[in-house]
Formats: C-alpha cells, structure tokens, sequence
C-alpha cells in the first residue's frame, strides 16, 4: 500500500526540483506561440511542435527522476537508512514510484494540453487526436520510467546505473542501425539497383526503441500512421518492468551497492550488443581485408568495455571465446540474409495494387563532367531536361510494367557509379499503402536509352 505520510515527506523534501521542474515546464507554451513566427503556419506543423517538445520534456524527466528517487539503493549508509525507516519495504517502493510518476508525468502533461489548447485555438485539432496526443505521452513516459528504474535496480552503483541507463536508451537505436546498414550492403549486393530495399526493417524500430517510438507517434498523429498496437505494446511492457522491479526492490540486499554490476542483464547483455552492432556496420563481403582490420579495432574496444564492467584487467578464454561466437552471428546473419534475399522482404518494385503514387526523373551524367542533365535527341525530337514527373491512378501500373520490361530487356545495367561515364541514372519514388515508400536507383547507358524512351512512349508515359 502506499504510504502517505512518506509520499508528503518526498513532495517536502523535493519541493525545490519540483518547482524547478514546473517552471522550467513553462518555457513550453511559449515555444510553440515562437513557433508561429518562423514556420508555415498549418494544423500539420503545429501539431508535431505541440507534441514532440513536450514528450522530449518528459523523456528527460523520465530518465532522471528514477535514477535520483532510487539513489540511495547504490549506497550501503543511506541503503541500511531508508530500509531502517518503519515502512515496509512494499510502501516503500510503491509510494517511491508513485511520487516519481507524480514528480514527472503531471508536469508535462499539463503544459501538453496547454500547448494543445493553444494549438487547437489556431487550427483545428481533432478531439480524439487531442486525447490520443496525451495517451502516448503517458504511456511512453511511464515506459522510460519503468525501464530506468529496472536498470537502477539492478545496477550496484551510482557510475553504473547512469551509464546503463544511457546504453539502455541508446543501444535500440545503434542495434537498429547496423543491421539495417549490413542488410543494405547485402541487398546492394545482388539487386540491380540502390534504394531503401531495406525498409521492411524499420518497423522493428517502434518496438524495440522506446524513443523512437513515441516521437514517431507524436510525429505523424494526424495522419493514418499511428498504430494502436505499439501503444498497447509499451503499456504491457512497461506493467511487465514494473512488477519485475517490485520483485527486484524487495529482494535487494545493502551487500549488493557500492559494488560493481554483475547483472547479467546489465554490462553483458550492453557489451553484446554493442560489439555484435560494431561488427555488423562495418562487416563487407566485398572488402574482408579492411572488415578484418575493422574487427581488430574493435577487439579492442570489446576489451575495454569488458575490464571497465569488471574493474579489473585479467584473462579467461571466455574473452576471445564470445568474440568469436560474435563474430560467426555477424557473418552468419549476412548470409542468410543473402541467401533468403532478406527473409523474403526485399523487392525490386512494389506490387502495383500497393502503389499510389511515383515520382520518376532521369539524370544524365557526362563521361568526365558531374551531374550534367542535358536534352536527349530521339527519334527526331529533343527532349529536353527529363525533371521529376509524376504518375498516378490509370498510369502507374503502366510504369511498373515498363520498368519490368526494362529489366527484362536488361535495358537497366548493374549498378555502378554513374558519374563514372555517360550514363542516365533513372530514379524511382514510389509512395505505398503501408508507408514504407521504396525508393530504386537504376542506372542506364547511352546506348540503351532510346531503347527506354521507346517503351515509355509507347506507353504514353512520356
């Protein structure tokens, strides 16, 4: 049960930061009233402002509170103290967590709806949109706090605790980036082109990535993007941290601070990740004199990370052991990725069905000069300067076929470096259902392309 008495002596005895954190919350309405003077004035622009600087807020609220409401567990004085108090150690925790909900969540919220209220008093503001704004934030703060104070938790230190904390923040986003970075050089590797045949992996982002997450939401709520389901995966994984930090609170011993963390969770699960994440960025089929010299570097960076958890320098085969195992996850990764073409995601163009609109240009590039767009003469007829033109509804299922018929005619080549010599470089923007937007890259040759120009004329696509 909460306690409070405790819940009073927390406001009393926090009562400077919670005034600072109120007042320094004030700065938000008056960044969004600033805003009007610099950007085009639309319900879209003011929206995003209105939410994303109060969440941003609130993801920095949310990350310090924890660490400093649960400090006293990183050291054995204050940690015999506070469990000396005549709480149980259930009221304890409960009401802790309560104030840091309080301390952090109502400020932000309020100065939320303010800024909603004044973005809805200049454009019109949904009023399912208006609760919806709010809900993410609430759940999306009550997730960072959740997931900061299990890292407190199970962390030994005040050092340890602040950088697992970051790590924990950061590491989502630093995962996500290197597989998308390897799967990328695979796809390149056997696609005729280069684009975001990767795309298909971002969705991964919103559920593993807490920030992204809810900037993502905040970022397109008046558009058909927001999906209910990663609301409703934070809320279960923030009720999940939350009673395994209960669990963790009431088992925690005053040997277990001022020691260095030894969590699996913690600095092993954090080194894993990050040198596995290294390998993946850097590793290159076509380069392996340059991946073996990028794996040495990092070899080292693995060393340092793992004496830093340990405090202490030593040897143990298990060192070099997990290093290896790493290194045959990275290569094994890239292999099967080519060797299912992306688990069956990657696609040279979208299926016509999922396509509503593209945007085509060609770029001609002189045999010894940079990006030069010059006229081409077909058929009697210049052509002049081909800028982006777009298509939809009735002729964007002809292009998908064109540029099929293309493939087929191997009218586009290989990819490679187009300012290398006279070619076209045909791009390819496509906008979709599902929002991934696939963008393709193609390259053409001189010679091929009046070959290319027939086609799309015969389409009457040009």
């Amino acid at each position: 049960m909460i306690n409070k008495d405790y819940f009073k002596y927390l406001i009393k005895q926090n009562k400077k930061y919670l005034i600072l954190i109120y007042v320094i919350g004030i700065i938000i309405p008056f960044l969004l009233i600033n805003k009007f003077d610099y950007a085009p004035l639309n319900d879209e622009n003011i929206t995003r402002f209105a939410q994303i600087i109060p969440l941003a807020y609130g993801f920095m609220l949310s990350f310090i509170v924890p660490i400093y409401l649960f400090s006293f567990l990183q050291k054995k004085k204050s940690n015999i103290l506070y469990f000396s108090l005549p709480i149980k150690k259930e009221s304890l925790y409960l009401t802790t967590s309560l104030f840091s909900y309080f301390a952090t969540i109502v400020p932000v919220v309020i100065y939320q709806i303010i800024d909603q209220l004044i973005g809805a008093y200049m454009f019109s503001f949904p009023a399912d949109k208006f609760i919806l704004a709010i809900i993410i934030t609430i759940v999306h703060m009550f997730a960072m706090n959740t997931i900061v104070t299990f890292v407190t938790l199970l962390t030994q230190n005040v050092i340890d605790s602040l950088i697992c904390s970051i790590a924990y923040m950061v590491i989502p986003l630093f995962v996500f980036v290197a597989l998308n970075t390897c799967a990328t050089k695979v796809a390149e590797s056997f696609m005729l082109g280069y684009g975001n045949y990767t795309q298909s992996l971002k969705i991964i982002l919103s559920y593993i990535s807490l920030i992204y997450s809810g900037l993502y939401q905040h970022l397109y709520l008046l558009s058909h993007l927001v999906s209910r389901i990663f609301i409703l995966y934070w809320i279960v994984i923030s009720v999940i941290f939350y009673f395994i930090n209960y669990r963790l609170f009431l088992t925690r011993t005053v040997e277990q601070s001022e020691t260095y963390t030894t969590s699996i969770f913690m600095y092993p699960l954090i080194i894993t990740l990050s040198t596995l994440s290294m390998m993946l960025f850097v590793y290159d089929l076509e380069d392996l004199r340059m991946t073996i010299l990028m794996f040495s570097i990092i070899f080292i960076l693995y060393l340092i990370m793992y004496y830093f958890s340990k405090r202490k320098v030593y040897f143990t085969w298990k060192i070099p052991s997990l290093f290896i195992v790493l290194i045959v996850a990275c290569i094994g990764f890239s292999n099967i990725y080519l060797d299912t073409k992306g688990f069956n995601t990657i696609y040279e163009l979208p299926k016509s069905s999922d396509v509503e609109r593209i945007v085509v240009s060609f770029d001609h590039y002189e045999a010894d000069t940079t990006d030069e767009k010059t006229s081409l003469t077909f058929n009697n007829q210049k052509i002049e300067d081909m800028k982006m033109k777009t298509y939809t509804k009735d002729d964007k299922n002809n292009f998908i076929k064109c540029v099929h018929e293309m493939i087929d005619k191997k009218l586009i080549t290989e990819y490679y470096d187009p300012t290398d010599s006279g070619t076209y470089e045909l791009s390819i923007y496509f906008t979709t259902k599902n929002r991934l937007d696939p963008n393709r890259h193609y390259t053409i040759d001189d010679e091929n392309m009046p070959a290319v120009i027939d086609i799309l004329s015969k389409n009457k696509l040009i």
